[in-house]
């Protein structure tokens, strides 16, 4: 689906228009498919072939540049129920006075770069920089989230026992720092394209941002590295506290065995069918139990001054 907004000038606002008018264009699509690129590529001359690249769900962040018109692909992030994070296709076209915006599903960047636009935006260059704002924005505010889980799970492992869940729930914090970390240097190599500047695209001005918004996502890509060695340390912990749980058990294990074995040396003797030492004296029975159980005490603080256990 199509949407048309139109700026007849710096001073103003975008407006939604129902045909492609006004000195400022930008096209919006979403839900693009093959009618809509049909559509895009017969009247305003755009690569159909590219533009169909965007219902690709594995589109990789890339540049083109054909007849005159900047192609820009990037994947835009969201967030699902369960804390994954998932990234889409999105395509920008530059051309001239005129901006595309175009995502085979919906997206949750319109909104915020038209409010960008509006204010900051005097072209098309400008409308495609805050769509790279806009999109970078989107990855540093789940990144925080995600910091957050990593700080949260780091305090958990003070007041619960490691479960089986909290590594699964590892894997998917995992999973979102690569997306992160994929995607955010996908358009790092954009940007540092765009910022050659080789067709003459941009303006003193629009390089400045292009600078601003790769040192962002430079900056972006070191908090990813800190996460990953954060996750690290905290599975580390996981297992360390893990494996000494483990230790603790089967070393009290040990000494329950060890302990109970003691007195069934003198029971299973008594309990043989052959003569016996006092079997006939009616303090046998008392005597052979508390013989075991002084001989288990003896053993168990033998066993302590020695720091067997």
């Amino acid at each position: 689906m199509l949407s048309y907004y139109a700026k007849r000038s710096s001073g103003e606002d975008f407006e939604k228009v129902q045909s492609p008018i006004g000195e400022l264009l930008w096209v919006r699509g979403e839900h693009f498919d093959a009618s809509d690129a049909a559509s895009l590529s017969k009247q305003f001359g755009l690569s159909r072939n590219i533009l169909e690249d965007v219902t690709d769900s594995g589109e990789l962040p890339r540049a083109d540049f054909v007849d005159g018109k900047e192609y820009i692909f990037f994947r835009v992030p969201q967030r699902t129920k369960k804390g994954k994070v998932l990234t889409r296709p999105f395509l920008a076209i530059l051309d001239g006075t005129r901006f595309f915006s175009l995502s085979h599903t919906d997206t949750l960047l319109s909104a915020e770069i038209i409010q960008k636009a509006a204010s900051s935006a005097s072209g098309g260059a400008g409308l495609l920089l805050a769509t790279l704002a806009g999109v970078t924005g989107m990855y540093e505010e789940l990144m925080q989230y995600t910091s957050r889980t990593i700080q949260d799970t780091g305090q958990r492992l003070h007041t619960h026992e490691v479960t089986n869940q909290d590594f699964i729930h590892f894997v998917t914090v995992e999973d979102n720092l690569n997306q992160y970390q994929m995607n955010l240097e996908g358009i790092l190599a954009v940007t540092k394209r765009l910022k050659e500047n080789s067709h003459q695209v941009f303006d003193g001005q629009d390089q400045e941002s292009l600078d601003d918004i790769t040192l962002h996502i430079q900056q972006l890509l070191v908090g990813v590295d800190t996460y990953f060695k954060s996750v690290e340390s905290i599975r580390n912990a996981y297992g360390t506290i893990a494996n000494n749980t483990l230790n603790e058990r089967m070393k009290t294990l040990t000494v329950f065995t060890v302990l109970i074995a003691l007195p069934n040396v003198f029971f299973g003797m008594y309990g043989m069918n052959v003569d016996l030492p006092y079997a006939d004296q009616p303090w046998a029975y008392a005597a052979v139990t508390s013989f075991a159980i002084v001989l288990i005490g003896l053993v168990y603080l033998v066993a302590k001054r020695l720091r067997i256990f």
